[in-house]
């Protein structure tokens, strides 16, 4: 059985990534668990006694959890075959802020996805600041499919998955993580590695050696290889998505220091943020 952990806060965003994970699950037996962190978490004896929205922190509180309760209903109500899909719903409400919550709940308790929402692309500020997103891709050990609120993914159809390598050991853990995901689908991986000049010898030999452990390892997958060039990591990306339909981009965090990723943005995060192509990103 697959866990997947899908974090809500009840906007368009997050429901849509809800929705992806729910047809993920499908395809799996799986479980899904949905999850609202409630960071209002101040209780009435802690205020005081003249605060003139005493009543608010209760009235939210119970309102989210009835439309926590209320979407779960919903959901299990909308899917009549449920037992024949082998899916197992629950919900859970917790207290605390979400970048804390939601790593410390899939790190403890072994999810093997975290599907989330983003909001928008190009929000620079967000690149640099960080997010509720990233801060998660950057404390969880499971992947994260980060969901961009205008993706318009057919997981049904999920055809191409481009999947960035880095040429070290980490690619073959995240290979085998990506094909546990999308193993149910006809999937053509690209694994892709970008140079910033002419490839040297060391880059082609890993490649060579990633080619062969893919060869014998997974004979029934179509799992393509290449180098990308340019000045610009991201802009050759760009480029490269825009010659090549790509459902998914997949990669693996790099470790990075605190002053490296306040002025240099990281590539996560600048993929995060500039794209309406999902992006799963494991541990390093």
């Amino acid at each position: 059985m697959i866990k997947i952990l899908v974090p809500v806060n009840f906007t368009d965003y997050s429901i849509n990534a809800l929705t992806l994970a729910l047809t993920l699950a499908e395809k799996f037996p799986a479980g899904v668990t949905i999850l609202h962190c409630f960071s209002s978490f101040v209780t009435l004896d802690e205020l005081p006694a003249d605060e003139q929205n005493r009543p608010d922190v209760e009235g939210d509180e119970r309102l989210k959890r009835e439309r926590l309760q209320q979407l779960t209903s919903d959901i299990l109500q909308s899917m009549t075959s449920l037992q024949n899909r082998n899916i197992e719903m629950t919900h859970r409400f917790e207290y605390g802020y979400p970048e804390d919550v939601i790593p410390q709940i899939s790190n403890n308790e072994q999810f093997d996805v975290i599907i989330m929402g983003t909001k928008c692309k190009g929000e620079t500020i967000k690149e640099t600041l960080g997010s509720i997103t990233s801060d998660v891709i950057n404390r969880s050990t499971a992947p994260v499919l980060a969901v961009p609120s205008h993706s318009t993914i057919d997981l049904t159809k999920l055809g191409k998955v481009l999947f960035l390598v880095e040429l070290n050991e980490r690619d073959y853990v995240s290979l085998h993580r990506l094909i546990r995901i999308i193993s149910p689908f006809h999937t053509e991986i690209s694994a892709v590695h970008y140079s910033p000049g002419k490839a040297g010898r060391d880059d082609i030999r890993r490649m060579e050696q990633l080619i062969t452990y893919c060869d014998s390892t997974y004979p029934n997958y179509s799992i393509n290889f290449d180098i990308i060039t340019g000045k610009s990591y991201l802009k050759t990306l760009e480029e490269y998505i825009a010659e090549n339909e790509t459902h998914l981009v997949a990669m693996t965090r790099r470790k990075r220091t605190l002053l490296r990723q306040i002025f240099s943005p990281s590539i996560t995060k600048k993929l995060l943020f500039n794209t309406d192509i999902p992006l799963l990103v494991f541990h390093s």
